[in-house]
């Protein structure tokens, strides 16, 4: 009976280990610096453009501005959405996410110039909708990332729905960035940097942020990390993060 008993245990805590979920390794990551962006209203997400080597960032006004590294202000495009909160550059288009009417703009990169408009649907709150959009290269689509709950969309150029990934990783998604193979989403709700794989969206590993209300992220060429701010109008500059050995 004691052997039994023994063995029952060992079963016990070989199925309690095999079935706990491994945690994610999660370290803090300090702001080096900042600058004010006093004259772009609720700055909603930054994206670095390679090609310009500057910014394009965009505000919860619906205003879409392109700026050198250090924020100012270069040029605005004239056509203004309702509540801009994403943005993104491929092949030479700005992408803008609208989140209040479900919209994504697209923009002419040379010269701010509205091009096209697409509807895309989500059945959520309000304003609990898409705060975010990038380019996911490794599959070759757009993604945009819905705030509340927190569910991956994957779409085509023309933006039809081609997939989503529902993640229990946050309470709120604001930020979504593709670089270097993986996709980084940020939490304003946890103050986090979330690195995840690019076809899973599942996280390898994570990082905190001490600042209030980051709403978006961009990598700029040396792989250094911007943040913006929304509450505060201010442009966070960090360096690169900080490899996680698990």
């Amino acid at each position: 009976m004691r052997i039994i008993i023994c063995l029952i245990a060992l079963c016990s805590v070989f199925l309690f280990s095999f079935g706990k979920k491994k945690k994610t390794p999660r370290i803090k990551f300090k702001c080096d610096s900042f600058k004010s962006l006093k004259n772009i209203p609720e700055p909603s997400d930054i994206v670095y453009d390679k090609e310009s080597d500057h910014f394009f960032i965009v505000s919860d006004d619906g205003l879409l501005f392109e700026c050198d590294l250090t924020g100012k202000i270069i040029r605005k495009a004239r056509e203004e959405g309702m509540d801009f909160e994403g943005v993104e550059v491929k092949d030479g288009f700005v992408y803008v996410s609208d989140e209040r009417p479900r919209k994504v703009y697209k923009y002419r990169k040379s010269d701010l110039s509205l091009v096209k408009i697409y509807s895309v649907s989500w059945g959520g709150a309000m304003n609990k909708a898409f705060e975010s959009i990038t380019y996911n290269s490794t599959k070759n689509c757009f993604v945009m990332v819905s705030q509340q709950p927190v569910i991956v969309f994957e779409y085509d150029t023309a933006f039809h729905e081609l997939e989503r990934h529902p993640l229990h990783i946050a309470k709120d998604i604001n930020g979504a960035r593709w670089y270097n193979g993986d996709i980084y989403l940020l939490s304003s709700a946890d103050d986090c940097i979330f690195k995840c794989d690019a076809n899973t969206y599942e996280p390898k590993c994570s990082y905190n942020i001490d600042m209030i209300n980051p709403e978006g992220l961009a990598f700029d060429a040396n792989g250094n990390v911007r943040v913006t701010a929304d509450a505060t109008q201010r442009l966070y500059f960090f360096k690169n993060l900080p490899t996680i050995i698990q």
